[in-house]
């Protein structure tokens, strides 16, 4: 068991994560913000993969993943703007490190509940991700799908893909909540 900041990683949320992997065939990861950086603490792969990118206690900037946006969103105003402040690491000349492009790309995730990033992290690669929250709502970690930016993004598939996601995110919060660990 691995406790985050208000998150407890341990084999329920390790399930869940396994389960969206299933359901949506994509690799999951769990991350929580450590600074200004998104720290992978679990990863489940794709059903078909015979290899396993394990990049647990990895780190990604969090302007360049939908999990730093999911995250970030749902930060305080304070917090949230301590965080535009510091210099934006760029991983691709894709990652948004414009702080008003940031706060509008952040605005739309916190109105829409899950957030969605393409090219940020990896060129080709996009995510979807939603915020996972503690009993007092105060963001904790996020959940979300890593995969190909024609897959992940389609129109046919982004509907069901960010409901997947959504709903992992609310049972982790409500495991969180219930102290169902």
């Amino acid at each position: 068991m691995r406790k985050l900041d208000g998150f407890v990683r341990n084999a329920t949320s390790d399930w869940w994560a396994d389960m969206l992997a299933r359901r949506t065939g994509e690799l999951v990861w769990i991350g929580e913000l450590v600074a200004d950086q998104v720290h992978i603490v679990h990863q489940a792969a794709r059903p078909e993969d015979l290899v396993q990118d394990l990049r647990a206690d990895g780190a990604i900037p969090w302007c360049a993943c939908a999990l730093g946006h999911a995250i970030v969103a749902g930060l305080d105003h304070a917090s949230r703007e301590a965080l535009l402040a510091l210099p934006a690491s760029r991983l691709t000349g894709m990652t948004i490190t414009d702080p008003a492009q940031l706060r509008h790309t952040l605005a739309l995730a916190r109105d829409r509940g899950y957030a969605v990033e393409a090219h940020g992290a990896t060129l080709g690669d996009a995510g979807i991700a939603a915020p996972v929250f503690d009993p007092s709502r105060r963001v904790v970690a996020a959940v979300g799908i890593v995969g190909p930016a024609e897959r992940l993004l389609s129109t046919q598939h982004q509907p069901d893909l960010v409901h997947a996601v959504c709903v992992t995110a609310q049972a982790l919060s409500e495991e969180t909540s219930s102290g169902g660990y």
